[in-house]
């Protein structure tokens, strides 16, 4: 009997496109091989538990409302799990280079959506890549069903154990929510979701294909809660990210790479000393690798900031394995224009604590519900309106403490990759497994074409960050013009950056020399410079006043703080 999809669901079903598929993807790395029929039979036996993975999408004949999901009479599993192997060396670039080829195949729609390779002959074992439709589950939900497929030793007991019964249970929002925020009563929210559904369809339409209806559509929210208006209100009339290397026409092929695994262990050191989280630390760090990437592509950075679309999951504890699409999107600005490491992880952990309090999330995922019952021409043009506000999809997604097995087998690597919604063009997975933790990018070919130098500069800014808090001197608070809080920082020795080919010679003419440089450390106002950093993350460059290492305005703030 067919299943009708959830407006959600069904959002997520439309908005494939040739150039940005809604395919959640993901790998597993072995330094064993692993024989195939044992792993077949163990994707039968437990991935395909879940009615999901054998049933098919079925859309109205008329091609409006919502699809319906049916058991696909026809399955095999052997159309889903297929068997290939690296040439040459099989080396990690083999990998990522046959991982951007299956990346952009479209899925056959007369079949459950979902596929698995082993990929063979990569160094010493193997590979398995995984790609799920999204209008399937989300991607905390898809890897709570992936990991169900693996032990927690060689050949014993599966992780979850036995597949958990559905539970028919009234949805409600995460507790980071205030209760005064939402929209009525927090209980039956996603029925509510409907009831409001057909007026943000036709009030979103407007705005996403007449800008200039934004204003009128701001004012009239006011019916709505105050919080609800603020959020709809600043989704509308929030400008779109600027032009940079990031942003522009996509194309089909993609690339992909990810980072070795390192220690979490490492990340903590570097939280704990600058009082932040795990995902702060992060994405911080990611944040200075894209503004590293902008600066060697010749893109300004000044007063430059991105914005990150961030899926935020909203199930209740003890719900991952009820598949079905459960997260909002926050838009998180990423401060790209602040040069200092330090100074710039402060203002990242700032932006998230703001975002943790506020209803953007519930706001943002009965929008996105709302859309999923509407037509597929506004669904599409709603998500390039959303798509445009950002630079990149951002993810983070926790994995288990300890290391799994499949098909007898132990995993060394799992990582994954976020899809991309309109024109947005890359995506960044931070994945943590085992201890460890790991980043993953896709990026479009026509933008992006080297995403391993992006994690590069993503480690020597971590590096940068684990060298500092190691040496246990990082101030609680810097001192920045036009904060209301001011107090002094001790100056932190910025990253080198390189500089675009055309600029290099006007900054080298310009530069001191080593021993120069050497001079201006002297505290004499003819020699030195303030030691402040300014309210945009650089340092100041006026002189320090007589007998002071400040100049005469971060003097007086030193004194008022």
């Amino acid at each position: 009997m067919a299943e009708t999809m959830t407006n959600a669901d069904n959002f997520w079903l439309q908005m494939d496109h040739p150039t940005n598929l809604m395919i959640i993807t993901g790998i597993m790395e072995f330094k064993e091989t692993i024989d195939y029929d044992q792993a077949s039979k163990t994707l039968e036996n437990r991935l395909c538990a879940f009615d999901r993975f054998r049933q098919r999408v079925v859309t109205p004949i008329s091609g409006v409302g919502v699809a319906s999901w049916e058991l696909d009479p026809y399955f095999d599993i052997r159309s889903h799990f297929q068997r290939v192997a690296l040439p040459g060396a099989g080396g990690k670039a083999e990998l990522q280079h046959m991982v951007s080829d299956l990346m952009t195949i479209p899925m056959d729609r007369t079949k459950p959506l979902w596929s698995c390779h082993l990929i063979e002959n990569y160094k010493t074992g193997c590979a398995l890549f995984f790609r799920l439709h999204h209008c399937i589950a989300d991607g905390i939900s898809l890897v709570y069903v992936l990991l169900s497929t693996a032990d927690t030793e060689p050949g014993g007991t599966p992780l979850f154990g036995d597949k958990p019964k559905k539970r028919k249970k009234k949805w409600t929002p995460p507790s980071f929510i205030p209760a005064g925020q939402l929209l009525t009563s927090v209980s039956g929210v996603i029925d509510k979701t409907q009831i409001v559904g057909e007026k943000l369809i036709a009030e979103w339409s407007k705005v996403v294909s007449r800008p200039s209806y934004m204003k009128k559509f701001a004012k009239d929210t006011a019916n709505l809660s105050m919080d609800t208006a603020t959020v709809l209100g600043k989704l509308a009339m929030m400008p779109s990210d600027p032009k940079t290397a990031f942003k522009g026409p996509l194309k089909v092929r993609k690339c992909v790479a990810w980072t070795n695994l390192m220690s979490l262990e490492r990340v903590k050191t570097i939280s704990k000393a600058m009082d932040a989280t795990i995902n702060d630390v992060l994405i911080a760090s990611v944040a200075g690798a894209l503004r590293q990437y902008l600066i060697m592509r010749g893109d300004r950075t000044h007063k430059t900031e991105l914005r990150a679309a961030i899926p935020v999951n909203i199930r209740e504890p003890g719900t991952a394995f009820e598949l079905g699409n459960k997260f909002s999107l926050v838009f998180l600005a990423l401060p790209v224009h602040i040069e200092d490491p330090v100074l710039r992880l402060r203002e990242v952990k700032k932006r998230m604590d703001h975002l943790k309090q506020s209803p953007d999330a519930f706001v943002a995922f009965m929008v996105l519900s709302a859309l999923g019952i509407s037509s597929a021409s506004i669904a599409t043009t709603a998500s390039n309106f959303f798509a445009n506000k950002a630079s990149t999809v951002m993810t983070n997604v926790p994995g288990p403490k300890e290391p799994l097995y499949f098909a007898g087998k132990k995993i060394e690597n799992f990582i994954g990759w976020v899809p991309r919604t309109g024109r947005v063009g890359m995506g960044i997975s931070i994945f943590s497994y085992a201890g460890k933790v790991g980043i993953g990018l896709v990026t479009d070919e026509g933008l992006v074409p080297d995403p391993e130098t992006i994690l590069k500069y993503f480690e020597d800014e971590f590096d940068y960050l684990y060298g500092i808090s190691k040496t246990g001197k990082v101030d609680i608070k810097p001192l920045v013009v036009g904060d209301r809080k001011k107090s002094a920082l001790k100056s932190v020795k910025p990253l080198k950056e390189k500089t675009p080919p055309e600029k290099k010679e006007d900054i080298a003419s310009a530069a001191p020399s080593e021993k120069e440089a050497a001079a201006k450390t002297d505290n004499s106002p003819k020699a030195g410079k303030c030691i402040a950093v300014t309210k945009s993350g650089t340092p100041c460059r006026k002189k320090p006043a007589p007998g002071s290492k400040y100049c005469s305005v971060h003097q007086a703030g030193v004194k008022k703080g």
